[in-house]
């Protein structure tokens, strides 16, 4: 006599087996989702392919228990013998997939640490190299200026000395009260042409800088310019973003120092902000011209900075020249426009750039 009925465990079986196989379904579209999100993500991956391998485990077992019960109700335990094998032997299949998808990735994962880590210090060697570059650009514009100021000093001081020479000699002619040699008028004209030759050559290379000018379209110029500087600001976690304008803006100038100015605005505004904050890029039309705006939500620039930001060699830098503020004011006022910087403390810092459409209406 049985005392005991295993009618409620049959069916607990029954109903677990399906539970298994919906369950391992609805896992799987879980993970087949998450990894469509983000397919470069090997962690996705490695779950996609654990949890497949799961639900093919799922679905044998649960057939080969439904069909077990199904056979042996029947009366039908010969073939059940003779298929019993084959369901474990699946079964023993999926946990060998799933054990070999696990170390598979387990040496993935181990990979793509060893990726992260070079990739970080392929980062930290380009953020020395880039620093490394800008110094020699420092260096080598500090130079480039000092040759120039010892040249033109050099050129200056032989007529201005000789011109020198010349006067006191009239004046000793003048207090001894004879009459001055017409020689010491000529040497001096010669001298002073020599002089008026010097400035005319370096208003010569100016007008030689004038005539690299060409019509430049800000948008695509400002967009170029962004697009160098994006990486500096994800590396520190910067928002950065350029806002053209929907008409197109053009100006007459030199589209290697224009790229040079703001270039040096983006990376000052790069360098002041933290992770988190924001910059913003955008152009606008104006009367005769464009206007360029460039904004932060960064720490700000304090008042008395900001009393001299223009100026030559000043800087709150240890080792800066001080001379890029300067020499963006220089570039933007050869092209006869205006840049104005307006900053709050603890609010961020707003520069505004006038570039007039043509140079030679204004001229």
């Amino acid at each position: 006599m049985n005392f005991f009925s295993f009618y409620p465990l049959l069916w607990i079986d029954l109903v677990g087996s399906l539970s298994m196989v919906v369950l391992s379904m609805l896992c799987m579209r879980q993970a087949l989702v998450l990894y469509r999100l983000d397919q470069e993500n090997p962690l996705n991956t490695y779950l996609l392919w654990l949890v497949s391998a799961l639900f093919i485990f799922c679905l044998f077992r649960s057939v080969g228990h439904l069909v077990k019960h199904v056979l042996l109700c029947s009366n039908q335990y010969e073939v059940w013998a003779g298929i019993a094998p084959l369901s474990g032997g699946l079964n023993t299949a999926a946990f060998i997939i799933i054990f070999a998808i696990t170390l598979f990735f387990r040496d993935v994962l181990i990979f793509m640490n060893r990726m992260t880590r070079d990739r970080s210090k392929i980062e930290t060697t380009s953020r020395q190299l880039l620093s490394l570059n800008r110094e020699i650009e420092e260096v080598a514009s500090d130079r480039t200026k000092a040759e120039m100021a010892l040249n033109l000093a050099h050129e200056i001081r032989n007529p201005v000395m000789i011109i020198s020479g010349l006067l006191k000699r009239l004046r000793k002619t003048a207090v001894e009260g004879a009459m001055p040699d017409e020689q010491y008028h000529r040497e001096i004209k010669q001298q002073i042409t020599q002089l008026e030759a010097l400035v005319a050559r370096f208003e010569g290379m100016q007008e030689a800088t004038r005539e690299h000018f060409q019509e430049i379209r800000l948008n695509g110029l400002l967009n170029e310019a962004v697009a160098k500087v994006h990486a500096e600001a994800e590396k520190k976690d910067i928002e950065l973003e350029f806002v053209p304008s929907r008409t197109s803006q053009s100006c007459h100038g030199d589209r290697q120092y224009l790229t040079a100015a703001f270039l040096h605005l983006f990376r000052n505004g790069i360098e002041a902000c933290k992770s988190g904050d924001r910059i913003e890029v955008s152009t606008e039309a104006a009367d005769i011209g464009t206007r360029i705006v460039i904004e932060d939500d960064g720490p700000g620039i304090p008042q008395h900075v900001l009393e001299h930001i223009f100026e030559p060699f000043y800087s709150t830098r240890d080792g800066a020249t001080g001379m890029g503020l300067s020499y963006v004011q220089q570039i933007i006022n050869e092209h006869r426009g205006e840049i104005h910087i307006d900053s709050t403390r603890g609010k961020g810092t707003r520069v505004e750039v006038f570039i007039p459409g043509f140079l030679n209406e204004l001229e």
